[in-house]
C-alpha cells in the first residue's frame, strides 16, 4: 500500500509539472517527451512517468503512441477553428443556463471574479488574469448544472488554456478587451436575461477565435 501511495504522489508530481510546462509554453509544440530524460529530471522510476504521460494524453496535451514516442501537441489552424466552433455553442449554452437559474450566491461569485479580474488588468498581470479567465468560464460551466455539457467542455479545457495564453498577449485582444466581454456576459446573467447572456458569450468566443486565427496567419505556428 505504501509503495502504491508513493507511486501515486510521484505520478501526480510529474503530471502536474509537465502539464504546467506545456500550458505555459516551456515545452514547445512538437517537442518530444523522452521517458529516460523525464525520469532523470524528476528523479523517479519509469512507472510514474508512464502513468503521468498517459494522463497527459488523456488531457489532449500530448500525441503519439505511449511507450514508443510522444510529443507535445501541435494544435493546427483547422483544429483551432474546430475548438472554437464547439466553444461558441457550448459557452453560449452554459451562459444561457446560468442566467435562467441565477441565485444570489452565484451572482456574488460572478461579481467577485469580475472584481478580481479588474485588479489584474490594473496590474497588467497576464498570468493571473489567464487563471481567472478560465475560472470564469469554468464557473459558468459548473453553474449550468448540465452534466453532459460539463463533460464535453472539460475535454476542451487544456487545449483551450494553451490557445488562451496566446490570445491574451495579442494586441487586438489583451486583458481589457477580454474583461469587457466578460462584463457583458456577467451583466446579462445578473439581469436574468438568458438570450442576451448566450449572445454575449458567443460573441466573446467569436472575438477570441478571430484574434487567435489572425495570430496563426501571421506566425504560421
Amino acid at each position: 500500500m505504501k509503495v502504491m501511495e508513493e507511486n501515486f504522489s510521484k505520478t501526480e508530481m510529474v503530471y502536474k509539472r509537465l502539464q504546467e510546462d506545456i500550458i505555459e509554453g516551456r515545452l514547445f509544440p512538437g517537442e518530444r517527451l523522452v521517458e529516460r530524460d523525464i525520469t532523470e529530471k524528476f528523479d523517479v522510476s519509469k512507472t510514474p512517468v508512464r502513468e503521468a504521460l498517459a494522463r497527459l494524453k488523456q488531457d489532449g496535451l500530448i500525441e503519439g503512441i505511449l511507450y514508443k514516442g510522444v510529443s507535445v501537441i501541435r494544435i493546427s489552424r483547422k483544429e483551432t477553428v474546430e475548438i472554437y466552433d464547439l466553444h461558441e455553442v457550448l459557452d453560449g449554452m452554459a451562459a444561457r443556463k446560468v442566467a435562467e437559474g441565477i441565485t444570489s450566491d452565484r451572482a456574488e461569485k460572478l461579481r467577485s471574479l469580475i472584481q478580481l479580474s479588474e485588479e489584474c488588468v490594473k496590474k497588467d498581470d497576464v498570468k493571473e488574469y489567464a487563471r481567472l479567465d478560465m475560472e470564469f468560464h469554468n464557473t459558468l460551466r459548473i453553474f449550468s448544472e448540465n452534466q453532459r455539457l460539463c463533460q464535453i467542455m472539460q475535454g476542451l479545457y487544456y487545449q483551450s488554456r494553451i490557445l488562451l495564453k496566446n490570445s491574451l498577449n495579442l494586441p487586438i485582444r489583451g486583458l481589457k478587451v477580454s474583461l469587457s466581454d466578460h462584463k457583458k456576459i456577467a451583466k446579462a446573467i445578473l439581469n436574468n436575461d438568458p438570450y442576451v447572456a448566450e449572445q454575449m458569450a458567443k460573441e466573446h468566443i467569436k472575438n477570441v477565435r478571430k484574434a487567435v486565427l489572425d495570430w496563426f496567419d501571421k506566425t504560421q505556428w
